[in-house]
């Protein structure tokens, strides 16, 4: 039984996204600068989180190892037909249109505990070689005006910004920075998101990690060649 983290509204699907519907750019809002404030650091992770212009709700940024091949870690988070086996809080998610097997559009809803409604999110995700600075990035944003209905029940929340960089650290492990900024919506007072968000990072990354470590899946030529174009860079 996964332990439920209140509001955990995080969610790869997977994989260069353009603008967040709303104000400023994906590239504006994910970034490692500013001023990072560390939480904590567990079994190989450090979690910080940052204050953004305007807003109440906190950004937040894991960073560290995972003891997990790449490969394995990129085919769970591809694969939306398991993620009920690994992905916290997960109500259910699929694909509403497939681009490519880097893009994609997902739908999802999160459990959140009584009296708080579910969180849904749709999202753009797509996957890309960061050639300057040397990782596989995974970047996430919400599509505001997709046309598809709010389900009863639930509060449409706002990825504002998700980036998930990733790339080998030796034979079976994978070195990792997740950084998100998610607002929920609704009636959820801000320092209640941000003390339930807080953790939000780690939990997801310890549990892609867990589920990674031992699937055995055939990595898409797709993944492959991205990770060949990777470790061509890494040697010049």
């Amino acid at each position: 039984m996964k332990a439920t983290t209140p509001i955990i509204l995080l969610i790869l699907v997977l994989l260069p996204v353009g603008l967040w519907a709303g104000s400023g750019s994906v590239g504006k809002l994910c970034t490692p600068e500013g001023d990072w404030r560390i939480l904590f650091s567990d079994q190989g992770l450090t979690i910080s989180s940052k204050r953004v212009q305007g807003s109440r709700v906190l950004a937040f940024r894991a960073s560290g190892m995972m003891e997990a091949p790449i490969g394995q870690i990129m085919e769970v988070m591809r694969r939306l037909e398991i993620v009920d086996e690994w992905m916290p809080d997960i109500r259910e998610k699929f694909s509403l249109e497939i681009v490519s097997d880097v893009e994609v559009i997902t739908y999802s809803t999160n459990r959140l505990p009584f009296p708080f409604s579910d969180r849904e999110l749709i999202l753009h995700n797509s996957l890309r070689l960061d050639r300057e600075r040397n990782y596989i990035v995974l970047d996430m944003v919400s599509l505001n005006d997709y046309d598809y209905p709010v389900k009863k029940g639930a509060v449409r929340a706002v990825m504002k910004c998700g980036e998930m960089m990733v790339r080998p650290a030796g034979a079976r492990k994978t070195e990792v920075a997740l950084l998100l900024y998610v607002d929920p919506k609704g009636a959820i007072p801000a320092w209640l998101v941000n003390w339930a968000q807080r953790r939000m990072p780690y939990n997801f990354l310890k549990a892609l990690e867990k589920k990674a470590a031992v699937t055995d899946f055939e990595v898409r030529p797709v993944f492959r060649q991205l990770l060949d174009d990777l470790a061509a860079l890494s040697e010049k």
